[in-house]
């Protein structure tokens, strides 16, 4: 165990000093195989609070990254931040306090779903498929309604009703 991780930390001294606090800005490099681009993540910052109690240690967390993603509309390359907060409690009996994973697992779970460049972003042309927030064309799309295979469906009524 490396006693300069600056990830790891000891149960016995946080418990001696009465809590510690630690902030830390790992290279991007360091959490790239939590997303699913290695490049997504450009900034790290992490605020860990560990305060003891009783028989226990609490870290409280905060993860702060800055995240390069693609518009889910028009796929032009988003740079935005976003932060999220994590806690966890260790009992007596571990020697070290791993944050690794936990910073890991929190930072990748900030990427959202569906990101996008604008609120109006207008995506891309389904036909020719270039970039609507910066030309326009004259395609037509086919905008058949996935309803409309159901126009000559005829339903047939169940006069039977049971009487209860």
């Amino acid at each position: 165990m490396q006693q300069k991780d600056p990830f790891v930390f000891s149960y016995a001294e946080i418990k001696a000093e009465g809590g510690r606090r630690a902030v830390i800005s790992p290279q991007p490099a360091a959490f790239a195989d939590a997303f699913e681009t290695p490049d997504a993540l450009k900034k790290l910052d992490v605020e860990l609070d560990f305060s003891v109690g009783g028989d226990s240690i609490l870290l409280e967390g905060k993860v702060k990254a800055e995240l390069s993603l693609q518009c889910s509309r028009c796929g032009d390359p988003v740079t935005r931040s976003f932060e999220d907060s994590f806690d966890e409690v260790y009992p007596d009996t571990v020697e070290y306090i791993d944050t690794r994973e936990v910073i890991r697992e929190t930072a990748a779970l900030l990427a959202p779903i569906k990101v996008l460049c604008a609120e109006n972003c207008k995506g891309r042309c389904l036909v020719c498929g270039i970039n609507r927030n910066r030309q326009t064309c004259s395609c037509k799309p086919d905008h058949a309604s996935p309803f409309e295979a159901l126009k000559g469906l005829k339903v047939r009524q169940n006069d039977d009703k049971k009487k209860l």
